[in-house]
């Protein structure tokens, strides 16, 4: 190498080349499954939506079917947030709105906070 007695690239083009790679290995890959994990997320948020058709006063739930809200397609493995209640339930949560799910039945209930960014 010739010039300064500090220089750590030939030229340029190597420091360009050195600095794209570096920036390329710094990048989280994305999952290649990420886009139907957003779909069944939007598709069960969705689903719990339509099934409150307004919304829930403070410590309020709304109870439903869990073979009919799985046959529509819901699946409770897919879900954004884990909330407590005030008696301490943990409520699994698709954006603002949670669900508990019982072997016949699943409760669910808005918590508009988990929505929040």
């Amino acid at each position: 190498m010739h010039g300064r007695s500090d220089q750590r690239f030939c030229n340029d083009n190597c420091r360009n080349t050195y600095n794209r790679n570096k920036r390329a290995a710094d990048k989280v890959k994305e999952h290649e499954n990420m886009p139907e994990i957003f779909r069944i997320i939007k598709k069960n948020y969705q689903i719990l939506k339509k099934r409150c058709d307004r919304p829930c006063e403070e410590n309020e739930s709304f109870m439903t079917d869990t073979t009919a809200l799985i046959a529509e397609g819901f699946n409770p493995k897919f879900f954004t947030s884990i909330a407590t209640d005030s008696t301490g339930s943990k409520w699994y949560c698709v954006f603002e709105i949670g669900f508990i799910m019982g072997v016949k039945d699943i409760f669910i209930k808005d918590f508009p906070k988990q929505a929040q960014v």
